[in-house]
């Protein structure tokens, strides 16, 4: 019985090889921009996914966001676009994004660019910081924010799990095969 535990323990282990999933971009770590001073691009990266811009159009500020401990501030008439570092289609599901200057106002145009080629867009009017749940966009390559007037984003929500990887796959698949030959052996001996 113990190494029939043993085998599904190994199997579940095996079988949870890591999968991209979901993900919030908080903008908790402002050390992560990487500006190239000869293009004037920036690049910040984390939780799987990088946002590229203009490097005087964006920076990211310790204290500032939903949890106070790191936004990403968008000046206005600057647009940055998110994407999967290593290319693959994501799901957007939420973000938190408010004026810098709550009584200045400002907003957010959001373009999704879909792996066909497709776009979608949605336009948010800003105050104070909020949390906004638009319904998901799955299939994407690309995702653009355009300010008008200063703003800060905080907490985007995406998803690279659209379909696992093959080495996930091939990874359960293994783990089954483990459980499978550990289950044929017992019942061999207790023949």
């Amino acid at each position: 019985m113990k190494k029939i535990f043993g085998a599904l323990a190994a199997a579940l282990v095996l079988g949870a090889s890591p999968v991209a999933g979901a993900a919030v971009v908080n903008f908790d770590n402002p050390s992560l921009i990487e500006i190239d001073n000869d293009s004037g691009r920036a690049v910040y990266r984390e939780a799987g996914f990088r946002l590229d811009g203009d490097a005087a159009g964006f920076l990211t500020i310790d204290g500032l966001g939903s949890a106070f401990t790191g936004a990403l501030v968008l000046l206005d008439g600057s647009t940055v676009s998110l994407m999967a570092n290593n290319g693959s289609l994501f799901s957007f599901s939420s973000l938190a994004a408010g004026a810098l200057d709550p009584l200045g106002g400002a907003s957010l145009s959001i373009t999704g660019i879909f792996g066909d080629s497709s776009q979608r867009n949605l336009m948010l009017a800003l105050g104070e910081l909020g949390a906004f749940t638009p319904s998901m966009w799955t299939g994407l390559s690309e995702l653009r924010f355009a300010a008008s007037g200063d703003l800060v984003i905080d907490d985007i929500g995406v998803d690279a799990a659209d379909v696992p990887e093959p080495g996930s796959i091939a990874m359960l698949l293994l783990g089954m095969g483990m459980l499978a030959g550990v289950r044929r052996r017992a019942v061999r001996k207790a023949s």
